[in-house]
């Protein structure tokens, strides 16, 4: 098809459009001027249609895409100042604008709609229409951050209540208070943060675990967000998942001490819970045993009917009453020995506490899952693994990584104490 034919064909197209929205037919009228910019990708006026249609079904994000996308074409044209582009220009703005004042929900949400109606304004400045806008969206956007500021006055001010609160132990009086926070600044974090812990102590785990999430899912970074996830998963018994959130909230919190005992609470709750099971199970087995020899013995009485038969049936059951007893004695000797290992355990478990408060008093960076390998400490005084902090410098860095202070050199030196603490926790 050549030029003219495509150009034909998209004027067709741009009328069965127009006769579409006239009655109407929004979605049909988008179909048609969709089919006109694609033939003639010259006539902007085909977007700043089907903008107006999408408009017209309330489809504010396609209409702002379909009026950048008009501006983005009359920009790479080479007669874009002529005055009839300057008009689709100003028409295209004007569109634009009122979708994006659709879609406000704060005062910043109006300053691309503002930008948008000066830009429509400054190519057809005699618009009554678009200054008459311009001055209602400049007032709603006062309105809207005078209403912000007094939110959030009102929002620290509950916040202060609940942390008081929350000092006192009165959790639930101190939830109420973070959530009126929560209802007049829905984007502070620490108010799910906080909240989330007095639902930990409430006992309400779901609604603290959605809480942690939502702190997260606001600000990734915040450490308090993964400590309060990985408690309320430990309340719930998900070991697993527990560690996983806390060795993530590590990642962004390092020298967090309470994420650190989360993971210390979370091992010693693993290890109670095999004991437990270990010993829940030895007491069952011998309760089957004692409930066996009581059945016997009834049995025994029941039908002995004769002294002899009765002496008999006595005899069996002492010896083997003198056989269980063994096995219990036997069983009784296993426990001393389990919980002599135990204690072996202990102490073996304090010794690895000990190296590992040495090796972490030394972690002031980002580091790996695993422990350094080759931990070489740089001119900032801080400890790093020695790939990453020779990466660091090939990538062409002369800044420490933590405090993006410029470093005096990069002379690297082996950190023996750190070496040392490392070899003795491996062995």
């Amino acid at each position: 098809m050549g030029a003219k034919e495509r150009k034909e064909a998209a004027q067709r197209e741009k009328d069965a459009g127009d006769e579409a929205y006239g009655e109407e037919l929004y979605k049909r009228a988008a179909a048609h001027y969709a089919a006109a910019a694609d033939l003639d990708p010259g006539d902007i006026s085909c977007l700043i249609k089907r903008a107006k249609a999408n408009f017209s079904m309330n489809k504010c994000e396609e209409c702002v895409a379909d009026c950048d996308e008009a501006l983005g074409r009359r920009r790479r044209r080479r007669d874009a100042r002529c005055g009839c582009d300057e008009k689709l220009a100003a028409d295209a703005l004007f569109l634009k604008a009122l979708a994006l004042l659709n879609l406000a929900v704060c005062a910043a949400d109006h300053e691309p709609a503002i930008t948008a109606l000066e830009g429509s304004l400054e190519l057809r400045p005699g618009s009554k229409e678009t200054r008459a806008k311009l001055e209602m969206a400049k007032r709603n956007r006062d309105a809207f951050a005078e209403q912000e500021r007094l939110d959030q006055e009102a929002a620290k001010t509950h916040r202060d209540n609940g942390l008081e609160l929350l000092r006192k132990k009165k959790y639930k009086e101190a939830e109420m208070q973070f959530t009126e926070a929560i209802k007049r600044n829905p984007r502070y974090p620490k108010n799910f943060s906080d909240r989330a812990r007095c639902l930990i102590e409430l006992n309400s785990l779901p609604k603290a675990l959605e809480d942690a999430n939502r702190c997260i899912e606001l600000d990734d970074t915040l450490g308090m967000g993964y400590l309060r996830k990985g408690l309320v998963q430990i309340a719930m018994a998900k070991y697993e998942d527990a560690i996983a959130t806390l060795v993530d909230g590590l990642k962004h919190d390092p020298q967090n001490l309470s994420i650190h005992n989360g993971l210390r609470e979370c091992a010693a709750r693993i290890k109670m819970a095999k004991d437990s099971d270990a010993i829940a199970k030895d007491l069952t087995k011998h309760q089957r045993k004692i409930e066996c020899l009581h059945k016997q013995l009834n049995e025994g009485e029941n039908k002995a009917s004769k002294e002899r038969s009765r002496r008999m049936k006595s005899e069996k059951l002492v010896k083997t009453l003198s056989s269980q007893v063994e096995q219990l004695r036997s069983a009784n000797e296993r426990n001393a020995n389990l919980e002599r290992k135990l204690s072996e355990c202990r102490e073996r478990f304090e010794q690895l506490q000990s190296i590992q408060n040495r090796i972490l008093q030394h972690f002031t960076c980002p580091i790996s899952h695993e422990v350094m390998n080759d931990p070489l400490m740089a001119a900032d005084g801080h400890t790093y693994e020695a790939k990453f902090i020779r990466d660091w410098f090939r990538r062409g860095h002369n800044t420490s990584p933590i405090t993006n202070v410029e470093l005096e050199h990069k002379k690297l030196l082996p950190n023996h104490v750190l070496r040392s603490a490392i070899e003795e926790w491996h062995k």
